[in-house]
């Protein structure tokens, strides 16, 4: 199936790019900025939910997520729609990025319950957020190890 001579698979990997864009500066970027806005946004946890181990925890991840993650988003958002064959290397990056630290965070959900300071009780969103992740990055991986030199036609 093709939307505009581009296969379905582009749109979908381009929206799951330019969605992760979105929240990644408005929450993880905000997050070295400004941390209360970014809590105020929801994309943060409070000092009380976390501790202020966690906001520095989160703070550390905002700021590799700004230098590393989100330029390589930029990049493959250019690639993919330049038909650029690095794109799909750093779309590539972008999708272990992506199951990695969603696979890290529901690690670090379960690890942390019962720590001192710490009181953060995830909803289903958050669960839900995480599983996404995890499973647009495997399979996104998936696709561009065997088809993505479709994404490029």
């Amino acid at each position: 199936m093709t939307i505009s001579k581009r296969p379905l698979a582009f749109w979908l990997i381009t929206g799951f790019l330019i969605l992760s864009l979105i929240l990644l500066v408005m929450g993880q970027t905000m997050a070295i900025i400004n941390y209360d806005f970014a809590v105020q946004l929801g994309l943060q946890e409070s000092v009380y939910e976390v501790g202020q181990f966690g906001v520095q925890l989160n703070r550390a991840f905002g700021a590799s997520d700004t230098l590393i993650y989100i330029p390589l988003i930029i990049f493959s958002i250019v690639g993919l729609m330049l038909k650029k064959s690095w794109s799909l290397f750093t779309t590539a990056a972008v999708m272990g990025i992506s199951s990695y630290w969603a696979t890290t965070s529901v690690f670090l959900l379960n690890f942390l319950i019962g720590i001192p300071n710490y009181h953060l009780q995830p909803d289903t969103v958050y669960w839900l957020i995480l599983s996404v992740y995890i499973f647009s990055g495997i399979s996104g991986l998936l696709y561009l190890a065997f088809k993505g030199d479709q994404l490029l036609s």
